[in-house]
């Protein structure tokens, strides 16, 4: 993996939680607010993950694809 995806893989969920770490530490949220808001840290920052290796995964099985079909038309020009 590209240390582009990498940045992109890392720096959103680590964003989030170091925003929740510092609210907590704070003591800005607490009790039932900071289970709820850490909840909701994981769930999104899972959703920004998979729709990223998501769309990773699907431009390299197009570029793959596409590299098969050029390979299948020219086999099928000689």
């Amino acid at each position: 993996m590209k240390a582009e995806y990498l940045v992109k893989v890392i720096l959103p969920p680590f964003i989030i939680f170091a925003v929740l770490v510092a609210l907590t530490i704070a003591k800005v949220i607490s009790g039932w607010l900071m289970y709820g808001l850490w909840i909701i840290g994981f769930v999104v920052a899972n959703i920004i993950v998979t729709k990223i290796t998501a769309k990773w995964s699907y431009q390299r099985r197009r570029e793959l694809r596409m590299k098969e079909e050029k390979k299948n038309a020219e086999n099928k020009d000689r």
